[in-house]
């Protein structure tokens, strides 16, 4: 029996190390996350590229910091997706590097989380950063700065800022990179960055704007609609004509209806997920590892969001100023509850019925 229980003792040791060995060099057990309420894909088109138009292609990556085999995995997507489809840059949504960011701009993290993850021959691309609440743990975002006069390809020369990308002569996008942790957290130097968000789209003569962070405005994954974000650059958006926000946050990816003519969207997948819905506004929502994939022209903005496999889950594509302006009301918006607030009020009503009827079942014992 000994003999035995040693044998099988072994042999589960022997599979633990596989499994590990599988895991640690990429090869990832595909996610088990869920859509809680899922629902059919909605039907989508792939536009063909038109000969003579010029595009600029970019990725959107968040919560990705891990240097764990979920990392890579992506990254080999992402590379392949390059390879395929073409890429000009990468932008990230923060969470760079988990758990509490980078301690320096020399800390080996970034060596393990980011230089030997994205060295492939198809990232071989600026990658645009934005802070997350992680990277700013114990003060750290200073560091993601610092980062960027050390490494050309991590690009941040501030904790917000704004770039341009120039599709031909006449057409361009600009690019805004906020960091929403202080305006999540109402720090008072939040004031200042929505005087400067309102200056720099107010003063922006581009053809497509662009604004990315770290927190989302609307979300109906775990961490649920930003109130300040709401609140403070959600009018400054569609003020101004912004044509999308993206964001991470929440490990899932969420695309929802335009609001006075902004997308929002949100990839939150670059290594890690979490269950997620649809809600009352939700165009598609999914989650597991992935990324979203955009092509912009000078007329058209296309969205591709890429699952695990590798594979078009679904995708989404807007004509330059053909997009319903629908107002934001914040009840639209609203999670209705009514079936859990039915099945509480049913477990109460069974147990006063209970309680009734052992009072009743008394009251006859002891007459």
């Amino acid at each position: 029996m000994k003999h035995i229980k040693h044998a099988v003792l072994i042999g589960f040791g022997l599979s633990l190390v596989l499994l590990a060995g599988i895991y640690l060099n990429g090869f990832y057990p595909f996610g088990k996350s869920k859509v809680k309420n899922p629902r059919p894909v909605p039907p989508f088109e792939i536009p063909a590229k038109q000969p003579g138009t010029p595009y600029v292609y970019f990725i959107a990556i968040g919560d990705q910091g891990t240097g764990d085999a979920n990392q890579r995995l992506v990254a080999r997507l992402m590379n392949e997706k390059a390879a395929r489809d073409s890429l000009h840059f990468v932008i990230t949504l923060g969470d760079n590097i988990y758990p509490d960011g980078a301690f320096s701009a020399r800390d080996p993290q970034w060596k393990r989380k980011f230089e030997d993850i994205y060295n492939l021959p198809f990232l071989n691309v600026p990658f645009y950063a934005s802070l997350g609440n992680h990277d700013h743990h114990k003060n750290n975002g200073i560091h993601a700065i610092e980062y960027s006069k050390v490494n050309p390809k991590w690009v941040m020369p501030d904790f917000y800022y704004a770039f341009t990308k120039r599709i031909d002569q006449e057409h361009d996008i600009l690019f805004i990179a906020l960091d929403t942790d202080p305006i999540s957290e109402k720090a008072k130097t939040a004031d200042k960055q929505i005087a400067w968000l309102e200056e720099q789209l107010s003063t922006s003569t581009a053809t497509w704007k662009i604004v990315f962070g770290h927190h989302p405005v609307f979300s109906f994954g775990k961490h649920g609609h930003e109130k300040e974000m709401i609140k403070r650059v959600r009018p400054l958006l569609e003020r101004y004509k912004v044509d999308a926000y993206f964001a991470g946050h929440d490990h899932d990816r969420q695309l929802f209806e335009p609001v006075n003519g902004v997308h929002y969207i949100i990839s939150g997948t670059g290594a890690k997920s979490r269950n997620t819905q649809y809600g009352p506004k939700t165009v598609f929502a999914a989650t597991n590892l992935g990324f979203v994939w955009c092509r912009v022209s000078p007329s058209q903005f296309h969205v591709q969001f890429i699952n695990e496999q590798g594979e078009i889950e679904f995708a989404y594509t807007w004509e330059k100023g053909n997009v319903p302006l629908l107002a934001y009301s914040p009840e639209e918006w609203k999670v209705k509850k009514e079936k859990k607030k039915k099945k509480k009020n049913k477990k109460k009503k069974k147990k006063k019925k209970k309680k009734k009827q052992k009072k009743s079942e008394a009251s006859e014992y002891l007459e």
